[in-house]
């Protein structure tokens, strides 16, 4: 299986501007924010970049995928936790659904570093070239680990961000039914306030959480 170079350059640049507008939000939003929802918007920072070094073959190689595997498996044991001890607390956490592209939700943040964690761990038995992304062609699963329980697990993960996705754009439809209702007013601004406000809208942030989620899909059933 390939994935063909068109494919994989859209992808590199969703993820890459999915990892800007999280810097942006975090920017806009410093002073604001409390640690754990400034710990999601890094999160997702670094798991964009790391998608869009991931299907580039010019740099797919740049994080070593034990490393990456651990790392990301790392924090979303982290996210695990908190997502246990708001449990415990009863904490009401909200919907993982239609949510701000960057908030904190521990379950989603938990599922989307298990796909992380899952892709690298693809890459390992192949030395490094993940099946079918950037330049192309698909390694085969070598030796070590279970393939068939890691494909399986790849699966699932992928059916709950693409079931995340399509949800999330159904969010999107409804909030930008109701911001074209409620736009309007306001004087001259400058540019980086008019950035910032575009930023934060439905559609740039939904819109944005769609693409990712579906990209970051793509991935794990391409692997």
């Amino acid at each position: 299986m390939t994935l063909p170079t068109s494919v994989a350059g859209f992808l590199s640049a969703a993820f890459l501007t999915a990892a800007a507008l999280c810097v942006v939000s975090l920017w806009r939003r410093r002073g604001r924010h409390e640690g754990a929802a400034a710990a999601s918007e890094v999160n997702h920072v670094v798991m964009s970049v790391a998608m869009a070094a991931m299907v580039l073959p010019a740099t797919m190689d740049l994080v070593p995928p034990v490393a990456g595997a651990v790392a990301f498996g790392a924090v979303g044991a982290v996210w695990a936790v908190r997502l246990v001890a708001l449990g415990a607390r009863g904490r009401a956490m909200g919907s993982a659904i239609g949510g701000d592209r960057c908030a904190a939700h521990p379950t989603h943040l938990l599922l989307s570093n298990a796909a992380m964690a899952v892709m690298y761990l693809a890459m390992v038995p192949s030395g490094g070239a993940m099946a079918g992304m950037g330049a192309g062609e698909h390694a085969g699963h070598g030796g070590g680990g279970s393939p068939l329980a890691l494909q399986a697990v790849s699966f699932a993960l992928a059916i709950y961000l693409i079931l995340h996705t399509v949800l999330t754009v159904g969010t999107l439809v409804r909030s930008t039914t109701t911001v074209a209702v409620t736009a309007g007013g306001g004087g001259s601004v400058g540019l980086g306030t008019r950035v910032g406000r575009a930023v934060d809208t439905p559609a740039v942030q939904l819109g944005c959480q769609a693409v990712t989620g579906a990209g970051m899909a793509l991935m794990l059933l391409m692997h």
